[in-house]
């Protein structure tokens, strides 16, 4: 048969992908009703229903999961070789080296945003183009050349490369270290205001771990963004869990301490993820190494196996 529409193909890879007409829309630049329209078209060209269409939302039939795969695939490749290509062009025709990056909020946000001058100084023809994701891997740039993910200690998938594991240990102000009802052992977190991730779990599972006697994880403020939990317990609201990540610079600059030394690994990590074929591009080894360097520096810092 006749090559369909790659307009329509493109229309149907970038839904597929994103399982959204209006993600896809934003990403082509095009309206919803354009791109419903290419997909109807290559449905109609196919002989093929594509999608099962609901109320606001669409899913992708069994039979053209694996064609949208292939098609990912295949885009890929086009960008990369056109990318390889035009790496080899003249300086005044390319434009600076752009590496996508698609990173776990809390990861970027209290630990990667301040070290990125670094990089800047030692790579200054690398341009970066920086999206967020929930811990999830929801949300930001889902065909970044890079993305940094929260993921289970023990994973086990080839394309992710494990960047370090994870400990968590309770930070304070300093404050809270002083006067009478002074944090000195885990015990007296009875007197204080536990701060919780998202979840009073984390909590929970530190004090059976540790054995502490009279102290209610149940109690305290729930913060679903992690940052903000840290940015409590900074301001003296509380005393939060936080991981090795989470907490080194506010440390080092004081803002935390940790009232007792004790540390208890979780089964999570941050894992990195390489899209395919995007290995060899220069500002991707760039940055990769870059990256290794500096969590280097951290285990380090944090004292870490």
């Amino acid at each position: 048969m006749a090559l369909p529409s790659l307009n329509a193909i493109r229309a149907f890879e970038a839904a597929a992908r994103l399982q959204s007409f209006k993600d896809a829309a934003e990403e082509l630049r095009l309206t919803p009703s354009a791109v419903s329209r290419h997909i109807r078209s290559l449905e109609n060209a196919l002989g093929v229903a594509l999608f099962e269409r609901g109320f606001r939302q669409v899913q992708l039939t069994e039979k053209a999961a694996p064609y949208a795969r292939r098609l990912t695939v295949a885009f890929d490749a086009i960008r990369d070789s056109t990318e390889e290509i035009s790496a080899n062009g003249p300086q005044k025709r390319r434009g600076p080296k752009r590496v996508t990056l698609s990173i776990n909020a809390t990861f970027m946000n209290l630990w990667l945003a301040d070290r990125l001058p670094k990089f800047r100084a030692a790579y200054p023809a690398c341009e970066l183009e920086v999206s967020i994701h929930d811990d999830r891997g929801k949300g930001g740039n889902q065909r970044a050349d890079l993305r940094i993910l929260f993921a289970p200690d023990d994973v086990d998938d080839p394309r992710l490369v494990p960047l370090i594991s994870l400990i968590v240990l309770p930070v304070c102000a300093p404050s809270l270290t002083k006067g009478k009802a002074a944090l000195r052992k885990p015990s007296d977190l009875a007197s204080h205001r536990l701060l919780h991730e998202n979840t009073m779990a984390w909590w929970e599972e530190w004090i059976h771990g540790v054995g502490v006697k009279g102290v209610d994880p149940r109690t305290g403020a729930i913060f679903h963004d992690p940052s903000l939990a840290i940015r409590e317990a900074v301001n003296g609201g509380g005393v939060a869990l936080g991981d090795n990540i989470m907490v080194e610079d506010l440390l080092a600059r004081g803002l935390l301490v940790t009232p007792f030394p004790i540390r208890r690994k979780i089964p999570s990590c941050y894992a990195l993820a390489v899209r395919p074929g995007a290995a060899s591009l220069v500002g991707v080894k760039q940055f990769r190494q870059w990256l290794l360097a500096e969590i280097a520096r951290h285990k380090q810092a944090m004292n870490l196996d």
